[in-house]
């Protein structure tokens, strides 16, 4: 797998701390209008690639959907 950013230490030790990433989608300025564009999750199946700490993934299960994730060690 190439490497990027999340697999270095000191990158990683500041992404997790943005607000986003502690506090989830409500900390994320665009959430209100993305929000607004998902579609109904219930019965779906969802792939959330590049997802970060998964706050979408966590979105869509919490919403009915199937969830999956990206198998990374610090991250989703």
């Amino acid at each position: 797998m190439k490497e990027n950013n999340y697999d270095n230490p000191g990158f990683f030790s500041q992404y997790r701390r943005f607000p986003r990433s502690v506090e989830g989608l409500s900390a994320a300025g665009e959430w209100h209008a993305l929000q607004k564009l998902f579609p109904d999750f219930s019965g779906k199946r969802v792939l959330d690639l590049g997802c970060g700490f998964g706050w979408h993934c966590r979105y869509a299960a919490d919403h009915g959907a199937l969830g999956g994730c990206s198998p990374r060690g610090r991250t989703l």
